[in-house]
């Protein structure tokens, strides 16, 4: 997986681009089917948790 990350890091919303495998792209996809959110939404869903639970500050680490 490889990540890129676009603009000023004092703006938001930020934009990260990742290149995933195919199969986590078809996982993905089936998570949104089944919710209705796109994959952007989703995804930015899973980063921004992985982030909290990785953030040193976090209580319930």
């Amino acid at each position: 997986m490889r990540a890129t990350i676009s603009g000023d890091s004092n703006d938001f919303p930020g934009r990260i681009d990742l290149e995933v495998p195919e199969e986590v792209l078809s996982y993905l996809q089936r998570i949104s089917d089944r919710t209705g959110q796109s994959i952007s939404e989703i995804a930015a869903a899973l980063v921004i948790e992985g982030a909290e639970r990785l953030d040193p500050e976090h209580s319930d680490l």
